[in-house]
């Protein structure tokens, strides 16, 4: 992962893979109606989903903060977009807002026992003080709401 800490930044690539609880695959989370909260903190940013287990709606409510380093970086506004790959109809797009913005969506109407994976990204200048080029953060996490 690049931090953009070179003298002559090409491009500024930062992947944000999640790694839940010890006993959890890295960029997955599992829920059951017992352990409805997922929290990820790592160096690129945190990242917070909780399920609810309504029967009429099943849904997951998400949020996504970039840590202080990567903001740091983004000169500008960024777009991003979310979806949710075995999710039709789902999608969150932000053509313009800061790196300080704390993204947040819902994604509704779950199947129980389905697995699904969240897609993430945003694109923005980066600099490193010295020169600017086009940076990105990726995030994905494979999720399912188990029924028990």
């Amino acid at each position: 992962m690049s931090r953009c800490a070179h003298s002559a930044v090409i491009a500024c690539i930062l992947a944000i893979l999640t790694a839940g609880p010890a006993s959890a695959k890295p960029g997955q989370a599992d829920f059951t109606p017992s352990n409805t909260a997922h929290r990820y903190s790592g160096d690129h940013g945190v990242f917070t989903a909780d399920a609810v287990y309504d029967p009429a709606n099943p849904r997951l409510f998400w949020s996504l903060r970039l840590s202080d380093s990567v903001r740091a970086i983004v000169q500008g506004p960024m777009s991003c977009g979310a979806h949710v790959e075995g999710k039709r109809g789902y999608a969150d797009h932000h053509p313009s807002i800061a790196a300080d913005y704390q993204w947040h969506s819902v994604v509704p109407n779950l199947q129980l026992d389905t697995r699904y994976r969240l897609v993430a990204n945003c694109a923005f200048t980066a600099t490193n003080g010295h020169t600017t080029a086009p940076g990105r953060v990726d995030y994905s996490v494979v999720f399912t709401l188990h029924s028990r």
